[in-house]
């Protein structure tokens, strides 16, 4: 078959490996100029590191099996990361049990039902429970109110604003798993992956292997239509030409295709639209010299402008970029005033957020700035999440599905884009569901 990927982010091209490899040719269409979505880089000192801020988990198997098919396991490296939580205008250790036994903002007995609750993620196999209460629930039930209103509660309001108090429980539940899981045996022990040269690699290797496969991928070509042929075909319109496709997937959030394929039922388009995701602004800073020993600092403060701050360069710790790099992370509506503010705007307010962590930050160690977007960067979990999900197959005949909004019940992350990649390969496939 003629199949036409829609997006080149790791997922997309995921499928396309699995497709090409499967004897299919395939065409990959990634709107901006670069392939990757989230994982597109920039160069820093001859080196390429991610816009927005990337590692992998050792329990993520998916992409642990791929760089390993791909002749990359040489490059994948595992680290050893130190944390941190700022809150009350304090930064706290926050990378063990022990960290979590000496958190002075809770009381003994708190901290104590805070590491059980993680444990009891950890080891919770039947979440469809989670699916009927909030992620708010939960915490006070198993952490107490204080817990939830001292840690959680700016944490949640941080990334999701007004849709805080709906998020599911299930949300939360897999943040929690994912911490606890990821350290196995050694609860004092949690190691993280990141790759020599970038996640670039992978998304490069990827477009090489499709292209031996008689597969091509274009770049800065933007699929505006997709529209039935008389034949059950598919024919898609790309850079203002027009192609022929016995198969198509889009991989770009479901709001997408709902603006590209008119012949959707206006009752589906509907159901996809709600689907709500927030944006993201990600400011990264190139600096002369290390702020702080702290990989990643989660900030507990509702009136931050900035929830996250990872310092990349203290988890990859060889001097490969002459400097440090350290990521400002905000989630948000795409409709607040702060995302349509220009780069200089963001900076100031980011920078001022920032020497609220560290008053005697000399901003002369800023060497260079890169203002990120990404509209469509964080599904938004609530208790309906189950019933608006589109499967991979839509009411248009052989016009398929795959984004990040489907990993549910997983959250977000290159893991989970590789799998919902090779599945929706193999729903394509004859004998798969949508054959």
């Amino acid at each position: 078959m003629n199949i036409c990927i829609v997006g080149g982010g790791i997922g997309g091209l995921t499928a396309a490996y699995e497709l090409s490899k499967a004897g299919h040719r395939v065409f990959v269409y990634e709107k901006e100029q670069s392939i990757g979505g989230l994982v597109d880089t920039v160069a820093v000192n001859r080196e390429t590191v991610e816009k927005f801020y990337h590692h992998i988990f050792t329990t993520d198997s998916e992409i642990i099996a791929l760089v390993e098919e791909l002749g990359l396991k040489d490059v994948l490296r595992w680290y050893l990361p130190r944390n941190a939580i700022f809150i009350n205008n304090k930064l706290y250790p926050f990378t063990s049990p022990v960290d979590l036994l000496m958190f002075r903002e809770l009381a003994v007995p708190e901290r104590i039902k805070m590491g059980l609750t993680v444990l009891k993620a950890a080891r919770l196999r039947d979440w469809k429970a989670l699916e009927e209460i909030s992620a708010k629930e939960w915490i006070v039930n198993n952490a107490g109110k204080n817990v939830y209103e001292k840690v959680f509660k700016p944490l949640l309001y941080s990334k999701f604003g007004a849709d805080a108090e709906n998020i599911s429980a299930v949300w939360i539940w897999n943040k929690f798993k994912l911490r606890g899981t990821t350290r196995g045996k050694n609860l004092n022990r949690e190691m993280l992956g990141y790759m020599d040269g970038s996640f670039k690699r992978i998304l490069d290797t990827l477009v090489e292997r499709i292209t031996q496969n008689g597969g091509q991928v274009f770049t800065d070509t933007c699929v505006t239509e997709i529209v039935s042929t008389p034949d059950n075909r598919l024919c898609i319109t790309a850079g203002g030409e027009k192609c022929v496709f016995d198969r198509v997937v889009v991989t770009a959030a479901p709001a997408v295709l709902g603006d590209i394929a008119p012949e959707l039922p206006e009752s589906y388009v509907k159901r996809l639209s709600g689907i709500k995701y927030k944006a993201n602004i990600c400011v990264m800073l190139e600096m002369s010299d290390r702020l702080s020993p702290w990989y990643w600092i989660t900030v507990a403060g509702e009136d931050f402008p900035f929830v996250l701050a990872i310092e990349h360069t203290n988890l990859v710790q060889d001097g490969r970029y002459n400097g440090s790099i350290l990521y400002l992370s905000r989630y948000l509506d795409p409709e607040d005033e702060m995302y349509r503010l220009l780069d200089d705007s963001v900076t100031k307010i980011f920078v001022k957020g920032l020497k609220r962590i560290f008053p005697d930050m000399d901003e002369s160690i800023i060497k260079n700035i890169h203002v990120n977007r990404a509209l469509y960067a964080q599904p938004v979990v609530t208790g309906n999440y189950p019933a608006v999900l589109p499967d991979f197959c839509t009411p248009v005949k052989n016009l398929y599905i795959a984004s990040m909004a489907q990993i549910y019940p997983e959250d977000r992350g290159q893991n989970y884009a590789v799998l919902i990649g090779k599945k929706v390969a193999k729903a394509i496939e004859p004998g798969g569901i949508g054959s």
